[in-house]
């Protein structure tokens, strides 16, 4: 698995950095977030040797192994930064994984998508859940057959609300 790795002496925070749809490893961000104290990993989880040429039926538990070799460098709390599609999958690993203690999402959806691109199969249509956990398709909102013209870009509903296993207790802060 491709990955960056940028560690800082004796850091307490270790922070799994998750890209968009680009599958670009953030390397840059890592960085960022080293120079400032954390150790920060970033891995490619879609489009290498092994992964779904798409995101497409991603198991979660890609980011829950990725935790642990993050975990493995000593930090004692672990946070997640996704990115459009990864700020997604960020969300849902915190919904899945106890150990993840914050995360940091920038541009967002409000509900798990449908896949973008094809999947181990090699396929696109009809469209699947972007994650599986557990070996099993994670629900999910498909595409609109059309696309709302008229109204805000929020005047999509999706279909069904998050599953009720994908809440945690525990405190929320936003900043727009």
């Amino acid at each position: 698995m491709e990955s960056c790795l940028a560690t800082s002496e004796n850091a307490e925070v270790g922070v799994l950095v998750l890209g968009g749809s680009s599958g670009r490893v953030e390397a840059g961000r890592c960085a960022l977030l080293s120079a400032h104290g954390m150790t920060a990993m970033s891995i490619r989880w879609f489009g290498g040797p092994g992964q779904p040429p798409g995101i497409c039926e991603v198991p979660l538990e890609t980011f829950v192994s990725a935790l642990d070799l993050l975990a493995a460098t000593g930090v004692s709390r672990l946070a997640v930064l996704g990115l459009s599609k990864g700020a997604e999958a960020a969300l849902m690993l915190a919904c899945v994984e106890p150990r993840v203690q914050a995360v940091v999402a920038l541009s967002p959806s409000s509900v798990v998508w449908a896949n973008v691109g094809p999947g181990p199969d090699g396929v696109t249509v009809p469209y699947r859940s972007s994650w599986t956990w557990r070996g099993r398709p994670v629900p999910f909102a498909s595409y609109p057959a059309q696309w709302p013209t008229e109204g805000p870009p929020t005047s999509f509903r999706a279909p069904q609300p998050m599953p009720p296993w994908g809440r945690r207790p525990g405190r929320a802060s936003w900043t727009c």
